[in-house]
């Protein structure tokens, strides 16, 4: 673009966005929320992914127990060089990664049983899976990252060795007649039978006592549903029923979801922090205040307005929403794909996540809409902006920072300042105006990011506070501000 043309845009964008301002607006609330329980980690501030160790294998149309049989996909030695390249091309950035399948078979495999580790995916000179785990997490704080796990409470299956006994306390959810109700995978239990019975309790401290949980101070549990994914097709007819998850006892939906709070409050107690598959899914309430992070974000411009970043926050949120308020990435598809090159991961962080990490820094002030442009303002003279054609930008001050694929963001994680570029298609000689407290640096250090570590590639000047910048497809860069005594 040349720089009439950027000019006439830039001036557009901020001539719209002051316009914004003024008509059919909507103010936050910008009231300091304070959470129920105290959390160990700030999950706004930090990308949260999945990595998935290993899937157990079963008989027929639905997984009721396994048929011994596992797919490996990573093992422990090989997720700590995933994690060792993930560090490298997030630039140290904070990260919680819970190991999806450690347990039995793998993944789903004998819940709700947590006592063994999946011997396939041990290092050779470790005695058992378990230790293996414990090296991983161990190991994996050298490279910002906290390793934890990813685990259920809701499924049972009919091979776990605690099958008989959830049975016999009428723990597993029955139906009406008293027959067990099953689901298309394992089969629901009651979290206030659980509780009542102190399974809760017992199941939550073994896993403790077996694996350094507290340490990490962070869990995940998938499937946090207060309902049972169980329904019936027809026409008309919800997907999910909405009732008792057992029908046998005389628990509501309520007392269920009650049983829940009392499990978060639980992990509290032992400096662990609980975050799930999703925020309002198959549940009554949302668990603001005790659940930090949700995996995948549904909550709509509702939930954005009633939750600052560091009170609840994603995930990813794949709608427009997600775009102007940051979505974060998953990054487990992405591993589990291409263990070795990790394609796409670059485009993912730097699209999403830095993004999604500036913006949760920033207090939001208002959202704008109309019917061609979505903008949201934030402090510090920042908005994101949406258009009708699905042009995305994020600008501060009137400067374009993010304009679709390409952008150029303080990497605020960082110890000391530092800006990141990136493009997703690649750009030739393409001019930048600096962020705020950038445009004062004369001189600039261009650094590649790489997935096995950083690589100088030389110097740019700051020419009345722009730099000059050349890209290739999908590569990222540090600008790192040249010291005056350096040069």
């Amino acid at each position: 673009m040349n720089m009439k043309k950027y000019l006439i845009l830039l001036l557009w964008l901020h001539t719209s966005a002051m316009a914004g301002a003024k008509n059919d607006t909507i103010r936050f609330d910008t009231t300091p929320k304070t959470p129920q329980i105290k959390w160990k980690h700030r999950y706004h501030q930090t990308l949260v992914m999945k990595l998935f160790l290993s899937q157990s294998l079963f008989d027929g149309k639905y997984k009721r127990k396994d048929n011994g049989k596992s797919e490996v996909f990573c093992t422990i030695p090989e997720a700590l060089e995933v994690i060792k390249k993930i560090d490298h091309l997030t630039v140290g950035i904070p990260k919680i990664i819970y190991l999806v399948g450690w347990q039995y078979n793998g993944h789903d495999s004998k819940y709700p049983a947590w006592f063994e580790g999946n011997e396939r995916l041990k290092r050779p000179e470790d005695p058992n899976a378990l230790e293996s785990i414990r090296w991983l997490m161990r190991s994996a704080k050298k490279y910002n990252t906290t390793v934890s796990l990813h685990i259920n409470m809701f499924d049972a299956y009919e091979d776990s060795p605690l099958w008989n006994e959830y049975v016999n306390h009428n723990i597993i959810a029955r139906n009406k007649d008293g027959t067990l109700k099953a689901g298309e995978w394992g089969y629901p239990i009651s979290y206030a039978q659980e509780w009542k019975t102190g399974y809760t309790k017992k199941r939550i401290d073994s896993l403790c006592a077996l694996l350094p949980v507290e340490e990490a101070g962070t869990i995940h549990i998938d499937a946090f549903h207060t309902w049972a994914p169980i329904g019936k097709k027809g026409p008309g007819i919800p997907p999910f029923i909405k009732e008792p998850v057992s029908q046998f006892l005389d628990f509501t939906i309520a007392d269920e979801t009650a049983a829940q709070e009392k499990i978060f409050r639980y992990w509290a107690s032992k400096g662990i922090d609980v975050t799930s598959e999703s925020a309002m899914f198959l549940r009554e309430t949302a668990f603001e205040g005790l659940q930090p992070m949700a995996w995948w974000v549904n909550w709509g411009l509702e939930g954005y307005l009633k939750w600052p970043a560091y009170y609840y926050t994603g995930g990813v949120d794949r709608s427009e929403w997600g775009r102007l308020f940051g979505t974060s990435m998953h990054g487990e598809d992405i591993i589990r794909n291409d263990r070795e090159n990790l394609s796409g991961f670059m485009k993912a962080f730097c699209l999403n996540t830095v993004i999604w990490y500036f913006l949760n820094g920033l207090d939001r002030q208002y959202v704008a809409i109309d019917k061609k442009i979505k903008t949201v303002g934030y402090s510090g003279g920042v908005i994101t902006r949406i258009r009708e054609d699905g042009h995305f930008y994020l600008l501060q001050n009137g400067k374009i920072l993010v304009r679709n694929g390409n952008m150029l963001l303080p990497a605020k994680w960082l110890k000391t300042p530092a800006l990141i570029a990136y493009s997703e298609k690649g750009f030739k000689n393409k001019v930048w105006r600096l962020p705020d407290g950038f445009d004062h640096i004369r001189s600039f250090d261009v650094v590649r990011i790489a997935l096995h570590g950083k690589m100088f590639l030389g110097q740019i000047k700051n020419k009345y506070g722009h730099v000059t910048l050349t890209l290739w497809p999908d590569q990222a860069v540090l600008l790192i501000p040249v010291k005056e005594n350096e040069k």
